[in-house]
């Protein structure tokens, strides 16, 4: 190593530890380690050389310096955030990590946002939510999916003046795989669930109970799997 360019490290501002095994100092841009803290970093170098680094900027502003043994150091191992769960009440939806201080980076799609061309127009009313949660000095974690669907109840016309608009309701249901189950939760107590693979062979069942249907599974992660609720069927893959 003889030269370091200007901003080659800038802006790393969780960089703790910079090993230098060069016994002579490269030459080395003022800036090169611009908005990365090293008053709080420690600098490596050989033991020889230490007297040599305290007398030249940048390197005298590393805020510790070590002598090297000459040994390669170990990388860290690295942290993963916790995967985090999905869960939807109320009309919102909720992310959670275990992870104190991660943040929830959402994906969140809609087959039905497009452009349609003719009469009618099919909606399906279903999302497809994908996860992670992120911190900084933490690699990212494991993507986390579910599906948000509503599943149609009877038009509520009793009552109305002719001519006016029937109320629709519907009741969301977020469906996910955790371990080859599949859990369906916040749909009415009692509804049918049935979980099929692709070849229409039945895989599990449950009826719903406090709002919620686990199925378990014999489904192998990454396969696809079809989870009817009641009379309305989604397509899901297994993780």
């Amino acid at each position: 190593m003889t030269y370091i360019g200007s901003n080659s490290f800038t802006d790393c501002p969780e960089l703790t530890d910079v090993y230098c095994y060069a016994e002579n100092v490269p030459q080395t841009a003022s800036d090169a380690f611009d908005g990365s803290y090293i008053e709080y970093a420690t600098l490596h170098v050989p033991a020889a050389s230490i007297e040599l680094y305290n007398a030249e900027e940048p390197w005298s502003l590393f805020g510790t310096k070590k002598a090297t043994d000459g040994s390669t150091p170990e990388p860290p191992t690295p942290v993963i955030c916790a995967t985090p769960t999905i869960s939807y009440v109320n009309g919102k939806l909720t992310f959670r990590c275990e992870t104190e201080g991660a943040e929830c980076i959402a994906t969140i799609t809609d087959t039905d946002v497009k452009t349609h061309y003719g009469n009618e127009v099919s909606l399906t009313a279903t999302y497809t939510i994908s996860v992670y949660a992120t911190k900084a000095g933490y690699e990212n974690s494991d993507v986390a999916t579910a599906t948000l669907c509503w599943i149609d109840v009877e038009p509520q016309s009793e009552g109305l003046e002719e001519d006016a608009i029937a109320e629709v309701k519907a009741m969301p249901a977020l469906v996910q795989s955790v371990g080859g189950q599949v859990i369906v939760n916040g749909i009415q107590n009692g509804i049918d669930v049935a979980v099929y693979n692709t070849n229409g062979m039945k895989e599990g069942s449950a009826i719903s109970v406090n709002g919620q249907a686990n199925i378990p599974t014999g489904m192998t992660p990454g396969t696809v799997a079809i989870v009817k609720i009641g009379s309305k069927s989604v397509k899901i893959v297994v993780k």
